[in-house]
């Protein structure tokens, strides 16, 4: 079957489509929803981070669309994984990245990454970035880089500048 061509969309309901093509009020009752939610490690997570990613996965489920944190808090030996396999582009030989403590990606509980939804992800940017801004929380999205395209990603502004030790526990460092 070939691709629909997608170029001449009216740009007023790009948005509208997106969501609709992301949306399943069934999921988000089940118990498989629940369970993705308790997935990602938020051990020594930002409390902050851990704010901004309930009230993400909250504002997307009033649109029926199920997300979940795939990833928020990534050990030495996951991060150093995560790099090798290419998901990554941060080494943890300085002992500085983001899913230490100050990053999530959030993703679609059955599209995952959602390459087959035109303009998904831009759907999904708006929505973060309208959390962030009713917390007063300055964020970065991985949507918006060029060079390492990453839009299930978020992450908390000028991390690399907080002192992870005031709410670091038991995460290896």
């Amino acid at each position: 079957m070939p691709e629909p061509d997608l170029s001449r969309i009216d740009p007023a309901t790009k948005f509208p489509r997106a969501i609709a093509a992301m949306q399943n009020p069934g999921f988000l009752k089940s118990a498989r929803y629940q369970e993705q939610q308790q997935r990602a490690n938020r051990e020594g997570a930002h409390p902050r981070l851990l704010e901004f990613t309930d009230k993400f996965v909250k504002r997307c489920a009033m649109l029926q669309i199920p997300v979940f944190p795939h990833c928020i808090v990534r050990t030495r030996e996951d991060q150093a994984s995560a790099y090798v396999r290419g998901v990554s582009n941060d080494s943890p030989d300085d002992g500085l990245w983001p899913h230490r403590f100050a990053a999530v990606d959030i993703i679609h509980c059955q599209y995952s990454w959602m390459d087959k939804i035109p303009h998904a992800w831009d759907v999904m940017g708006h929505i973060g970035k309208q959390v962030a801004i009713s917390m007063g929380l300055k964020v970065v999205w991985g949507g918006d880089w060029v060079r390492f395209h990453d839009p299930a990603h978020w992450e908390l502004a000028g991390w690399k500048q907080m002192d992870a030790s005031t709410f670091l526990r038991d995460v290896e460092r």
